[in-house]
C-alpha cells in the first residue's frame, strides 16, 4: 500500500472466473477485500460523511463483487476502478432514493471544546468537501485521498479522463474559494 491508502494497481486475480482452487472463492474474496476493503471504505466515508453509512454501501459494493465477478473477468480491467464506480453508483442512488439534504453532525449546543475543533482547518476543509457536489466531491476524493490518476478517476465513474480533470479543477477552485472566505473571517 501506498502512503495515501491506496492498495497498489491490481488487476483482476488471475485465477477470477476459473474454477476454485482449494482456498475457493472465499480465498479469492479475501485476497480482493484485503486490497480494496480499508480504501474504498475510506472513500465511502469521505463521501458520505458517514461512517454507518459508508459500512452499509461498502459491504454491497463487495456484494455486488461476488455477484458479478465472474463477468469481471471477461472484462479484463482494472478491477479497484470497477469497485470505486459501484461504490459511487450506490452512494448516488443512496442519495436519490433519500432525496434529503444531510444533516450537519454537529449539535446546536457544542461545548467549547468542541467549537474549537470546528474551527480547526481540517475540520473547516472536511466540511467544504462534503459541501461539495457528490460528482465533484466524488473526483475530488478519488484524486486527492486515493491517489488515482485521473484516467483512473475517469474509469471509476465511468467519464472521460478530461471530464475528470475538469471536475478535480472545479472542486479543486471551490474549495480554494470558500476556504480562503474561511480564512480571512478568522484574521477578521
Amino acid at each position: 500500500m501506498n502512503p495515501l491508502g491506496s492498495p497498489p494497481a491490481h488487476k483482476i486475480p488471475a485465477r477470477l472466473g476459473r474454477e476454485p482452487r482449494e482456498e475457493g472463492v472465499a480465498g479469492e474474496f479475501e485476497e480482493v477485500y484485503g486490497a480494496y476493503g480499508r480504501p474504498v471504505h475510506a472513500y465511502l466515508t469521505r463521501l458520505t460523511g458517514d461512517p454507518s453509512t459508508a459500512d452499509e454501501l461498502c459491504q454491497e459494493t463487495f456484494v455486488r463483487y461476488l455477484k458479478h465477478r465472474e463477468s469481471l473477468a471477461a472484462r479484463n480491467g482494472a478491477l479497484g476502478s470497477w469497485l470505486y464506480r459501484v461504490a459511487t453508483n450506490l452512494t448516488r442512488d443512496r442519495y436519490r432514493r433519500r432525496r434529503t439534504v444531510r444533516l450537519e453532525h454537529e449539535p446546536a449546543d457544542a461545548d467549547s471544546a468542541h467549537l474549537v475543533e470546528a474551527r480547526d482547518l481540517d475540520g473547516r476543509v472536511r466540511q467544504e468537501v462534503e459541501k461539495l457536489p457528490l460528482d465533484l466531491r466524488a473526483v475530488f476524493l478519488l484524486r486527492a485521498h486515493q491517489d488515482l490518476t485521473h484516467a483512473k478517476v475517469g474509469a471509476a465513474l465511468d467519464i472521460s479522463e478530461r471530464t475528470a480533470k475538469e471536475r478535480f479543477r472545479r472542486a479543486r477552485d471551490i474549495l480554494a474559494h470558500r476556504l480562503r472566505h474561511l480564512l480571512d473571517e478568522d484574521t477578521k
